[in-house]
């Protein structure tokens, strides 16, 4: 499968890596003003993978998305409406899969609401969630992920496409829950980390129960499943 990767940082850079790794035809885009792109495609590597000769990368956009089965994005959450704006009206028949997390601050909107408005199919959009670090994966340590989308057909794609024995993708059916969980988790992983710096550790069990409680309860006032 083709498959294009925008944003050339730690997670972009790494997606690309294991995408390329489990069989796809793999491009990365990134701005030939960025010199951390450049850099990357001098070297083909960072501090944390090294791309091999197989994946190309481009400067190009719209021949990135146009030629792709499937587009995968990971910029930062508050770059992601620029991007699409940039993209011409073919995005509307292309296959999107948000590998970010956040929230839009000027709108209060979520990811996949955001792609939707700038002109993405509903059906089309996908986000892929979950834990897991770099370092560990690039040491062959797997983990589990989720693949949302509004569309049990695509969900299913996705997840069944991107499958390997490094990451396990199960089907999410709660796109609200996935994304509004995925941005407020680190919330609580801040918190964590204070109760450290504050010789508190005996309260992150509360941290995690109360936590826990109150993103279920944010993720049912967006409209999502608790």
């Amino acid at each position: 499968m083709k498959i294009s990767v925008l944003g050339a940082g730690r997670w972009g850079t790494f997606i690309a890596w294991y995408l390329n790794r489990i069989g796809n035809d793999v491009t990365v885009y990134g701005r030939s003003t960025s010199e951390s792109f450049l850099k990357l495609k001098e070297t083909r590597s960072n501090d944390y993978v090294t791309l091999p000769e197989s994946v190309k990368f481009s400067f190009d956009l719209d021949e990135s998305v146009s030629e792709a089965d499937v587009t995968v994005i990971s910029v930062g959450a508050q770059n992601l409406r620029s991007l699409l704006q940039n993209m011409g009206e073919y995005k509307k028949q292309k296959t999107f899969v948000l590998c970010m997390k956040g929230i839009e601050c000027d709108t209060g909107k979520r990811l996949t609401e955001v792609a939707i408005e700038e002109g993405v199919d509903k059906n089309k959009v996908a986000v892929w969630v979950g834990p897991g670090h770099i370092q560990e994966f690039v040491r062959e340590k797997p983990n589990c992920m989720v693949i949302d989308s509004y569309s049990e057909e695509l969900t299913k794609f996705i997840a069944d496409s991107f499958r390997s024995d490094l990451i396990r993708f199960y089907y999410g059916d709660d796109v609200i829950g996935s994304e509004v969980g995925a941005a407020a988790k680190n919330v609580l992983g801040i918190a964590a980390g204070v109760l450290d710096g504050l010789g508190l550790e005996t309260l992150k069990g509360a941290l995690m129960a109360r936590g826990a409680r109150e993103v279920s309860r944010l993720i049912a006032a967006m409209g999502g499943n608790p």
